[in-house]
């Protein structure tokens, strides 16, 4: 017999969640907004310039901070999406020490190899006659790369691994859940293009949707694959009765 959603993925629940932590939910996007700002501006200078390198390497120094954002931004919203936000500041500060130095190398990464996307996707159209083939294999591994690391930044915050754990356990839930992964990844980077594209006219729904809107949605898609993979659930739960 078919059930309706459980009171955890219920629009009702998940609304319900977003009202009582938007405040700090909207806080963390903004910060991770800022902290990807360094990173942006230089990808676009080398974008600009029609020097690949500089996207590259740009991508890569800005990813350092970058990713910081990401984890804070990641830390508060699986926190709010597990009941376990609590007071958000401490709470973000704590996660920020905890994670920082192990969220560097994996951000020079990401950054890098974005920056190098973003790059070569906007100097397609400079070029004649483009196969649609290339645009679609273009989209594709960005929606990849993107879905990789949002998958690495989740399970960084979510469990202590050495590098090495934590690239064969993105591995495997990459392609454990893989259409999960491409759906999130899908809704950043529409999210992202359609703000880009736009500008500057979206300028005002950045100011209010900043990281956070893509985020939410993002998690919604990827905690199921988190809950299997981790037993999240079962762990809140084991938690709480502790408490009792």
């Amino acid at each position: 017999m078919r059930t309706g959603p459980t009171r955890s993925t219920s629009p009702a629940c998940f609304l319900a969640r977003l009202r009582r932590d938007f405040r700090a939910v909207y806080l963390a996007g903004l910060l991770c907004c800022a902290m990807l700002l360094p990173a942006c501006l230089l990808v676009w200078l080398g974008v600009y310039l029609r020097m690949f390198w500089l996207s590259l390497a740009g991508g890569a120094a800005g990813g350092l901070l970058g990713a910081q954002g990401v984890c804070g931004l990641f830390d508060t919203l699986l926190r709010s999406r597990r009941g376990r936000l609590g007071a958000w500041w401490p709470g973000y500060c704590a996660a920020f020490r905890q994670n920082a130095r192990d969220a560097l190398l994996p951000g020079a990464v990401a950054g890098g190899a974005l920056g190098a996307w973003i790059w070569v996707l906007m100097t397609l159209p400079l070029m004649e006659r483009v196969p649609n083939s290339v645009w679609l294999c273009m989209f594709f591994g960005g929606a990849c790369v993107i879905g990789f690391f949002l998958d690495l930044f989740a399970q960084l915050v979510l469990v202590d691994l050495p590098l090495g754990g934590l690239l064969k356990h993105t591995e495997m839930l990459f392609l454990g859940f893989l259409l999960r992964t491409l759906a999130a990844a899908l809704v950043v980077l529409l999210y992202w293009m359609a703000l880009v594209l736009f500008f500057p006219y979206t300028l005002p729904l950045l100011l209010i949707t900043g990281g956070w809107l893509p985020g939410v949605l993002a998690v919604q898609i990827l905690y199921p694959a988190l809950d299997q993979a981790y037993g999240l659930t079962q762990r809140d739960a084991d938690i709480e009765q502790e408490k009792r």
